[in-house]
């Protein structure tokens, strides 16, 4: 098997393992970004709870107003209907080519 033949067949189980473990972490990822989200809205009511006291309160309207922006984009619906890509090799390669 030639230098070229080996590095065919290489590529092609790389393409089938990155296919295989996108699978998972599309499985995956819904439940880190509806963590994340949780956690970046808890970070925005504190930073604006801190600056809101920093300001005496002369800001409140305004940092209530973007905290509520902050919170509604983060619990914003995320898409599910995307499409999967599954990448298949060529025909497996035989050593006698």
């Amino acid at each position: 098997m030639g230098l070229t033949d080996r590095a065919k067949e290489l590529a092609d189980v790389a393409l089938q393992k990155a296919g295989e473990l996108s699978e998972v972490a599309r499985e995956k990822a819904p439940g880190y970004l509806d963590r994340a989200a949780d956690l970046a809205v808890k970070a925005a009511d504190v930073a604006a709870t801190k600056v809101d006291h920093v300001t005496g309160g002369r800001f409140h309207d305004k940092i209530e107003e973007v905290t509520a922006k902050v919170g509604e984009s983060l619990d914003r619906p995320r898409q599910t209907d995307s499409p999967t890509v599954v990448v298949e090799p060529d025909e497996p390669r035989n050593a006698s080519n």
